[in-house]
């Protein structure tokens, strides 16, 4: 049995307070009930943890991850070398895979309401979380996978959890989805000499043959998701007081500025941003 730590780094639980948030805001705007924010947590972490212990054996299975070669640690986990170095197994992996997706399907059975929408939401978590690392990652649509499950997935699908879907839930999903498919991006710009060598030809690829900065794309996608977001509450579909998140203005100016120069405290930087966005559109 493997240790605890190893459970952990490889189900990277690093990422439930950015599902938090992002469940958060969507059970904000459909009307808060703290049970069904819990309860959609519960549900879209459980999948999203099913994604990464996947990942954890599909990359390895596949020849993405080895001790020499694999995905460069990142400065928030180390889960890629788990199964190289021996302190995970590829049937521990699968076993958890298995396991955290019962628990959502559970989950959403014994508690959720069914209707058309919750059902379609969380049938499209799954499968993001089951055909991410055999058709997304391979084809270099990692962004779409991420836009998918953790940002647009989780909002709506929390939103559903109170009231039906509405243009409101949608458009608070799609700026949390882009938010999802920046930081993947940036993520991947880690990986640049192990994916050129898989040719795997990602968006981060696509930003480093261009000869681009990764502060010019940031500032690029930033600017965007806000521009986006304004255009959003001026149609109606989401109500001014969301516009706080203008707020982060210069931590996102600073995080730029790291991105390039000193990349790691940029990542962080660049999480933190992500992260507070839904709360400055919650509160």
């Amino acid at each position: 049995m493997s240790s605890l730590r190893a459970w952990i780094t490889a189900g990277r639980f690093f990422a439930a307070p950015w599902i938090a948030v992002n469940t958060l805001l969507g059970i904000k705007l459909a009307g808060f009930d703290l049970n069904a924010w819990l309860l959609s947590f519960a549900i879209v972490f459980s999948i999203l943890l099913s994604a990464h212990y996947m990942n954890a054996w599909r990359d390895w299975i596949r020849g993405i991850d080895s001790l020499e070669e694999g995905s460069k640690a990142k400065p928030y986990t180390a889960a890629s070398q788990l199964i190289p170095r021996g302190e995970f197994t590829v049937g521990e992996a699968k076993a958890a895979t298995i396991g955290w997706l019962l628990i959502a399907i559970g989950l959403f059975i014994l508690f959720a309401p069914k209707r058309i929408d919750t059902i379609a939401l969380l049938l499209l978590g799954i499968f993001v979380a089951t055909t991410y690392h055999d058709l997304f990652k391979p084809k270099g649509l990692g962004e779409v996978a991420l836009f998918l499950g953790h940002g647009f997935g989780a909002c709506t699908f929390a939103y559903s959890m109170v009231k039906p879907v509405t243009l409101e839930a949608l458009a608070a999903g799609a700026i949390l989805g882009m938010w999802a498919g920046i930081l993947y991006t940036i993520d991947q710009w880690m990986d640049l000499e192990t994916d050129f060598a898989k040719r795997v030809k990602n968006y981060a690829y696509l930003i480093a043959r261009a000869n681009m900065k990764l502060s010019t794309f940031y500032y690029f996608a930033v600017s965007t998701i806000i521009t986006i977001h304004f255009g959003f509450v001026l149609m109606g579909f989401l109500p001014t007081s969301t516009l706080k998140t203008i707020l982060l203005l210069p931590l996102y100016h600073f995080t730029g500025v790291l991105l390039d120069y000193h990349f790691e405290k940029g990542v962080m930087m660049a999480l933190l941003g992500m992260w507070l966005y839904p709360i400055l559109m919650a509160i």
